[in-house]
């Protein structure tokens, strides 16, 4: 299988966080080899989140400045890109015109003015075409992604986001911890073990280890897959965005934004359902 993380974003909003995405970038760089980093600064005109922001000439300089730190520091050149307009379109705009692998974007979790109007992470994954991985701390192991957890339930786009599961664990070297919730009917209880069989049957013809998980009574399963994360030192969880969010959703929660801002800090992969 060819090399599918060469072409990286990594959103830079000049904060730790945004160094802590980049550490992960270089990274899944060196699995790839021959990788390219492009450090976006969106500038916000307009709205919330653009009080007492840079303007774009004060942002300019200090990206240059960035990039000139970072090639000395890491040894590692890359593109600094400033883009205007809403942080919600300009990222995911950008990487769709690029034809980017893979999206590296730290997040602060939820919290302040967040909590009222949603995950910002989530707003600005939600309608991409390109994965998102989501991230929070700096990487805490050498080799990163040894383990994967990949959360199953009954939708018909598990095998989307199983096909994403085959093309890390092959890049990664990555063993995948299937997790199931735990469901009274027997309705959706047989399309989830349906999912199963068939993310079985495809691991092991990709001769990918894997092992499965169910998920306790009496726990949401978001709560039961940062459990199972904790308790298995997995470093890496792998998810499908709601399709089709509303306003409810971002005020109130979809349940990966929790899994997304996770108080164990673990890195996220999103994969959004405009891929499929």
């Amino acid at each position: 299988m060819e090399k599918r993380f060469q072409k990286l974003i990594v959103p830079w909003d000049f904060t730790p966080v945004s160094e802590n995405a980049l550490k992960y970038a270089l990274k899944i760089g060196a699995f790839a080899q021959q990788f390219t980093i492009d450090l976006i600064h969106v500038v916000e005109s307009e709205g919330i989140f653009s009080k007492g922001k840079l303007n774009e000439k004060e942002a300019t300089d200090q990206l240059k400045a960035d990039a000139a730190r970072i090639k000395e520091t890491y040894g590692v050149e890359v593109k600094p890109v400033i883009q205007e307009g809403s942080i919600f379109h300009a990222i995911r705009g950008y990487a769709f015109d690029i034809e980017a692998d893979l999206v590296v974007m730290g997040t602060h979790g939820i919290k302040g003015v967040q909590k009222i109007t949603g995950s910002k992470a989530l707003k600005v994954i939600a309608g991409s075409n390109v994965p998102f991985l989501v991230v929070q701390d700096e990487p805490k192991k050498e080799q990163i992604f040894k383990n994967i957890i990949l959360p199953l339930d009954f939708r018909l786009d598990e095998k989307e986001r199983l096909r994403w599961a085959i093309i890390a664990a092959t890049e990664f070297g990555s063993c995948i911890h299937m997790i199931i919730p735990h469901v009274n009917d027997v309705g959706i209880r047989k399309k989830i073990n349906s999912n199963l069989a068939f993310a079985q049957k495809h691991f092991t013809t990709h001769n990918i280890r894997y092992e499965v998980h169910s998920a306790g009574k009496g726990r949401s399963f978001s709560d039961s897959i940062i459990k199972l994360a904790v308790d298995i030192e997995v470093d890496l969880i792998l998810i499908m965005t709601t399709p089709d969010l509303i306003l409810t959703d971002y005020m109130f929660g979809a349940q990966e934004q929790y899994v997304i801002a996770n108080s164990a800090k673990i890195a996220v992969m999103c994969i959004n359902p405009a891929m499929v």
